[in-house]
């Protein structure tokens, strides 16, 4: 985990400070706070002490988590969220790590969700499992200057021998899909025999015409004569 909000560390020496396009800077004289100031090069007055704070989006990582379902299966999930500074000052001075206020929110809030939902079901709401978290955190974020535009599942990985039964599962449907279209497939040459033969009961004709033609495609004809015929 790592942020970059804060540029560097207090800025406490030299006449100028520039603060960039995308920055804030906070500004403490004797310890007080004294105000913020936007992007320019500014005057720095003695014994005082500037903090750039960036105000871009950024990415906040939440490495591999191992979290308990509601059914008691351990699985491991890590967490994206784009994170903004919306208030310099609350950043700088509300909290020492503002940075570990968002990230342990966050934390909290997922392994909250992930308890309250069965294995079945975490892989069919990875994109919906953390909806509405933004909200529900937005207070706290805002306490340290920040807000959350974005949370949202990277990776969730099942124990394996989840996983070899979820494949197992998989590979008996696919078999079973197999021996139902076989199966069609022979109700369906079964139909067509039945129908032919019922045909040719109903039409003895059409078996000399299918064997004449069969005769005239070069098809090798055997005629069986009685017992009690001459050869």
């Amino acid at each position: 985990m790592s942020f970059a909000f804060v540029t560097g560390g207090p800025i406490t020496t030299g006449y100028h400070v520039t603060v960039p396009a995308w920055s804030r800077a906070v500004v403490f004289t004797d310890g007080t706070l004294t105000g913020e100031v936007g992007p320019g090069r500014h005057r720095r007055r003695g014994r005082s002490e500037w903090h750039l704070v960036d105000l871009r989006p950024q990415i906040l990582t939440i490495p591999t988590q191992e979290v308990l379902t509601a059914d008691g299966v351990q699985v491991r999930l890590s967490v994206l969220a784009t994170i903004t500074v919306v208030d310099a000052t609350a950043w700088v001075s509300a909290s020492a790590s503002p940075h570990e206020v968002i990230y342990s929110a966050l934390q909290v809030a997922l392994r909250d969700r992930v308890a309250e939902t069965e294995l079945a079901s975490i892989a069919g709401a990875r994109t919906t499992l953390l909806d509405g978290v933004e909200a529900e955190l937005a207070g706290t974020f805002a306490a340290v200057g920040a807000t959350v535009t974005s949370v949202a599942l990277k990776d969730v990985t099942l124990p394996a021998e989840v996983r070899a039964a979820v494949a197992q599962v998989a590979l008996t449907k696919q078999r079973a899909l197999a021996e139902l279209e076989r199966a069609r497939g022979e109700a369906a040459s079964l139909r067509s025999l039945a129908n032919t033969a019922k045909l040719i009961a109903e039409n003895p004709a059409l078996l000399q015409l299918r064997t004449l033609q069969a005769a005239t495609e070069g098809a090798q004809i055997v005629i069986h004569r009685g017992e009690g015929e001459n050869r």
